[in-house]
């Protein structure tokens, strides 16, 4: 028999395990986000490492032979070196090592996601799985009574790390102070497994983890705190000053913005859309230009003239920007919405004068949405007649890949006529660099005639 105060004791366990193997798994689903953005693929392939080696944990667990008198202190050694492992590898500093070693291999996608979850994901949810089963034997074996309580606090737990991670702790203290409250938890197992004559030292070893989790989150090593503005639940924001002076807005790990007193020294991208399609709207009329993609409000940054409304699903972006970035207010003709650019187009009806993308800025994962047909429909319904769509992609400039190819017959699917494709600054045909690429569709009337042998007016030039 076990006393009354152990069985709360290892049910506090189980309920740490359920809370903080779950956190985790959101942990580096958000963590991910910043090197390779957001897709089902990814989400199912973290789960399915998560609950994979999860139940091979439960099932060496189960079957793994232990004394009575080594159990407590294989529960505690494993509950150790789990509560490290939270603090290291689901750091954003260090899944940045990763992917930066990783990717001189292969920038696979699919090669980065499965050697990731290999490396990262596979140790951690077989030891929860061990400690959890191990646990779940010694209540069964003193009261058989007790499964369902067991089974239930776990998944309570569980309950309580997902809530707790992305709707409390993430949203309103960040994700690197989560992974230190994670780590946190996860230590405190190890006191409450300890033995009395043993909680000193344990004590000891939780609090060293408690200090570990904190520097690698925080530690000037690591990070420079005057460059990271908000990592939460949405987006990891950073602005940064380059060589030049110039201002470089990072959004989750990719350069979404660079701003500087030289325009010259802006992307090449936004300068090319300002220089050629904002600079030359028409004098005679204001001009309404819709902007997907925010990011630091650079498209059309010295016009004060034409009428702009900006989307992005960054709800601080304009406080933020004005702030940190722009060192100014956005002006009167320029309005900045938070909300979602595929819903937006779905419920709006509105034409614009010009419409730019500027949603495509990650090169490891495109949103799937924003490459579709239905898409590309929506916008080219909202654009007013004789109105200009550009949208930049970093993407393979001569075909190199079926992503380059595949979104060029999409993008030719809707705009059949009058669309046309620039490359913006030098590039080598025949390597596989991707660069900025931007697709330019002019709205106005269709004309599919051809020249061929028998009927052919371009003797009288353009007319």
């Amino acid at each position: 028999m076990i006393t009354q105060k152990l069985k709360y004791a290892l049910l506090t366990a189980v309920f740490i395990l359920g809370c903080t193997n779950l956190a985790y798994e959101l942990i580096i689903l958000r963590q991910l986000v910043n090197f390779m953005g957001s897709n089902t693929i990814l989400t199912s392939v973290v789960i399915t490492f998560i609950l994979l080696f999860l139940s091979l944990g439960y099932y060496i667990g189960s079957v793994i032979s232990v004394s009575r008198f080594s159990l407590r202190k294989i529960c505690i050694r494993l509950m150790f070196l789990l509560a490290l492992w939270y603090a290291l590898s689901s750091s954003y500093y260090f899944i940045g090592l990763f992917f930066l070693f990783a990717t001189k291999i292969s920038m696979n996608m699919l090669f980065l996601i499965f050697t990731f979850s290999t490396v990262n994901l596979i140790a951690p949810a077989m030891m929860a799985g061990v400690v959890t089963a191990l646990i779940g034997r010694v209540i069964h074996r003193a009261d058989r009574n007790y499964t369902g309580r067991f089974m239930a606090v776990d998944t309570v737990g569980s309950v309580g790390g997902s809530i707790g991670t992305t709707l409390i702790l993430m949203p309103f203290i960040g994700v690197s102070k989560t992974v230190f409250v994670m780590a946190v938890i996860a230590a405190t197992a190890i006191i409450i497994l300890s033995r009395k004559k043993n909680l000193w030292h344990n004590l000891f070893f939780a609090l060293w983890l408690t200090a570990l989790g904190y520097y690698v989150n925080y530690a000037e090593f690591f990070i420079r705190n005057d460059t990271l503005i908000k990592d939460d639940a949405i987006s990891r924001l950073e602005v940064d000053t380059d060589d030049d002076n110039s201002k470089i807005m990072y959004i989750n790990g990719q350069a979404a913005s660079k701003v500087a007193a030289n325009r010259k020294n802006m992307f090449a991208y936004v300068k090319f859309i300002n220089n050629n399609i904002i600079a030359n709207l028409p004098q005679d009329k204001i001009s309404n230009i819709l902007v997907l993609g925010a990011g630091g409000f650079t498209v059309g940054i010295d016009d004060n003239t034409n009428n702009y409304v900006y989307l992005d699903i960054e709800k601080n972006l304009q406080s933020i920007s004005e702030e940190k970035f722009l060192d100014g207010k956005l002006g009167k003709n320029k309005k900045f919405i938070y909300t979602d650019a595929y819903l937006y187009m779905l419920n709006h009806q509105e034409k614009y004068d010009v419409i730019v993308l500027d949603i495509y800025s990650a090169t490891s994962s495109i949103p799937i949405n924003f490459v579709t047909v239905e898409f590309f429909e929506m916008i080219k319904q909202s654009l007013a007649p004789g109105g200009i769509m550009a949208a930049n992609i970093i993407t393979s400039p001569l075909f190199n890949n079926k992503f380059s190819q595949r979104v060029d017959n999409t993008f030719r699917y809707v705009f059949k006529n009058n669309l046309s494709r620039q490359i913006v600054g030098k590039f080598n045909p025949y390597d596989n660099k991707l660069h900025n690429v931007v697709y330019i569709y002019r709205h106005l009337p269709a004309d599919d005639t051809i020249f061929t042998a028998d009927k052919n007016a371009a003797m009288y030039g353009q007319y």
